[in-house]
Parts: structure tokens; C-alpha cells; sequence
């Protein structure tokens, strides 16, 4: 940005310093079955020169997905960031009736939420419950 200061006036002005360019990209993962078919997908997204991404992990997941090990693999260096929004693909219902440890777990968890009137807690309960029960099952 470029501008002048003036007293009760301001003008700015977007400079481009870079011909590169932003860009994201959303890749569903319900359909993917490993973490080795996520690293094939991402090899084979359509990517521009002068473009930078961020490839933004969507839907439901069938494995542990960590970005860490995602970036030790061949990836495509025009690709500066991975988030992770999959969701865990489990029956919580189905858990929180079940008799043992991580049912009784899901179900306070699932009370929880159902109580929360804020999205972004309910976000961070789901969270930590798809957390507590990859825990509770190792």
C-alpha cells in the first residue's frame, strides 16, 4: 500500500510488488481412503504459475490425516499451506449408547454441544471429542 496522510484526508493506493497471487483450494476427503490417495490428489490439482495456494482439507475423513507428514511427501512447492477441516466419519449417536468409557465420553460431549449456542465452541467440543476418542481407543 502506498498513500498520503493529510489533516481529515487519507488516499491509498494498492501497489503491486509481486506477480504472484493468493489462491485456495478445497479438496473433500469423504472419498479418499488414505493418506497416500490424499497425497496423490493434491500432486494431480491443475496449479498456475505466479500462484501460491492453500489446499483446505474438507468433508469427512476414513484415516488420521497429520499435515505434518503431508509436507514430507512430494508436494508440489507451490503449495505453502495445508489446513485440516475433515471431520471425524463415526457414529456418535450409535458411540454415546454403547456401554464403556468412550460411550459415556461421547454422550457428555454430545450433550454439550447440543446445549452451546455459540458455533465457534461447538467447533472446539468436536474437536475435542473426535480427539478424547482416537485417545481412549489407543
Amino acid at each position: 500500500m502506498s498513500g498520503d496522510i493529510e489533516k481529515n484526508k487519507l488516499e491509498l493506493e494498492f501497489v503491486t510488488i509481486d506477480e504472484r497471487q493468493f489462491c485456495e483450494i478445497e479438496i473433500d476427503c469423504t472419498q479418499i481412503a488414505t493418506e497416500e490417495e490424499l497425497i496423490q490428489k493434491i500432486n494431480e490439482l491443475e496449479l498456475y504459475d505466479n500462484y501460491l495456494y492453500k489446499v483446505i482439507l474438507t468433508g469427512y475423513r476414513n484415516f488420521e490425516i497429520n499435515i505434518y507428514n503431508l509436507y514430507k511427501y512430494e508436494i508440489n512447492n507451490k503449495i505453502i499451506k495445508i489446513k485440516n477441516n475433515t471431520k471425524l466419519k463415526l457414529d456418535f449417536e450409535k458411540i454415546s449408547n454403547e456401554n464403556t468409557l468412550v460411550g459415556i465420553f461421547v454422550k457428555e460431549l454430545l450433550t454439550k454441544i447440543e446445549n452451546c449456542n455459540d458455533e465457534e465452541e461447538k467447533e472446539i467440543l468436536e474437536k475435542a471429542m473426535e480427539i478424547g476418542i482416537e485417545a481412549l481407543n489407543n
